[in-house]
This record gives C-alpha cells, structure tokens and sequence, in this order.
C-alpha cells in the first residue's frame, strides 16, 4: 500500500535516489527537482562534503543528544550571517518551533502566517522565513527562521531573535544531537561560500530563469495560481519528468546547475502551460 501523503497534488513514484537536482524513481526515470524539500536541497540533495562530516561524527558515537563543541561553532557561525540578530535557539521540529513563536509574538504563529520573502515582497508581521540567494533583501522582522540547506524534515529550526526582551519570552532551545549540529555547520558554511560565489549568477543561470514568465524573486517562482490550477500544472509537469512543489503556497525553486536538454525542457514545460 502506497504511503498517503497530505497535500492533494503531492502524488508521485517512489524516487530510488537523488544526486544533485535530480531524482530517480524505481524505473530509472529522472525528475528535475524544482522543490528542492522547500529550499532545504538548494545546494543540492547530497550537499559537498556533508556525508563526510556526519559520518566522522557519528563514528565518535556523538548522537545523543548531549552538549558539545558544535553548539558553539553554530552559534558563532550564525552571527556572521545574521548581525542584526543577537540571540538564537534552535527548536527539535517544526511544532516546537511554532509554539515557541507564538508565545514570543503574542498570538498564534502557524507556517501559513510567517512572512516568506519567496513568495511575497511584504513585510508585515513579526516572523519571517529567511532564505538565500536573495541578498537585496533587508529584513525588520524580530524573528527570523532560516531555510538552511540541509534536506529532510527531521533537522532542527533555527530561530534568529532581534533582541533581549524578546529572547526572554521565549522558551529555552532543545538539547540536539552533535551528529545534526556538526553537519548545520558544515552545510551553513558552505552556503556562506556559495553566496559569495559567482556560481548560479551568470548568464546560464539568467538563461534558465528567463524561461519562466511568473513572478520571480532571486532564483524563486510564485505561479500565483489557485488551488485547482496549481494541481492542474503539478501534474502535466510531472509526466515531463519536472517535480514542482507540493502545492501553489510554496516557491518553485531554479536549480543552481542544469544541463541544456533540462532547459529545453522546462521551455517546452512552460510554453505548454502559458502559450508563450
């Protein structure tokens, strides 16, 4: 019995592997990979150098979740990327997560309601995702949850807070397994590097991104479809071997690297579902 997942246009195979953009089902048909686990595989579903690192810290039988020297190089790492903000904990999942915010806020936070720049240029309220690649944005918001790229759902939240009176409403962060924390060091710090990289800037990358007519933020697409339209678009994407976001609330993300017969295809994609 297949597993049901609960989002009306996330049906898909069983993908058997991925490797940088791309996945394979059972069958060896290859899908280009233009959710990227919400932005958490935008560098990739096997980011450089993260299997090397999580083995090495599991072969010091770090997996417990106990303090280690990790907590600090995290901390340390995040106020070089995020100076404006002075305190940080790091919350087990998403629940945690939200719970937490919604004390610190005085009102309920769900995903839904956390600003996503995306998705949208708003700047209302005071909880924002923050995601790379958009480096023209400047953030006011008092909490910032990073997308970091460490694919899967099971890695810890970040939570970025502004200042002291704030960090005294919220709750104390969770105790987290040096074998997650090691490995958020590494991948964050070869996000910093890819960001002042050129990779993904040039004219290949722009090649790509001009291919998609909706709105677009830094290497992020917002169809700006309804619920039945999107669905509409996930699946005639799909039977061209292009997997979309599991519905119309979340960005379509341009890999950083791509061959020419995938832009030919994503053109020919797009032109199907637009007419241009």
């Amino acid at each position: 019995m297949a597993r049901e997942i609960n989002q009306p246009t996330y049906n898909m195979p069983i993908i058997a592997r991925a490797r940088g953009y791309r996945l394979y089902d059972l069958h060896g048909k290859r899908y280009i990979d233009l959710f990227q686990n919400n932005g958490r595989a935008i560098l990739g579903h096997r980011p450089e150098g993260m299997p090397q690192v999580m083995k090495s810290t599991a072969s010091r039988g770090l997996l417990a979740e106990y303090p280690s020297v990790y907590d600090g190089r995290l901390e340390k790492i995040l106020k070089l990327m995020f100076p404006d903000y002075l305190y940080f904990r790091l919350y087990a999942n998403r629940e945690r997560t939200l719970e937490a915010l919604s004390g610190a806020a005085g009102s309920k936070i769900t995903h839904n309601v956390i600003n996503d720049p995306a998705m949208s240029d708003s700047d209302k309220g005071k909880v924002a995702f923050w995601r790379p690649f958009l480096a023209e944005k400047k953030f006011s918001h008092e909490l910032l949850v990073p997308v970091i790229p460490f694919p899967g759902n099971f890695i810890p939240d970040i939570v970025c807070i502004r200042n002291k009176a704030l960090a005294a409403k919220m709750p104390p962060g969770d105790m987290i397994s040096p074998f997650l924390v090691d490995a958020m060091v590494k991948t964050i710090s070869l996000l910093i590097r890819e960001m002042h990289s050129t990779t993904g800037k040039g004219s290949e990358f722009q090649r790509l991104i001009d291919v998609f007519t909706w709105d677009r933020r830094g290497p992020y697409i917002n169809t700006k479809m309804d619920q039945v339209s999107y669905i509409e678009l996930f699946k005639k994407a799909l039977e061209m071997g292009i997997l979309l976001p599991p519905g119309e609330n979340y960005p379509i993300i341009i890999p950083r690297e791509f061959s020419d017969g995938e832009i030919e295809g994503l053109t020919r994609f797009v032109r199907s579902m637009t007419g241009v």
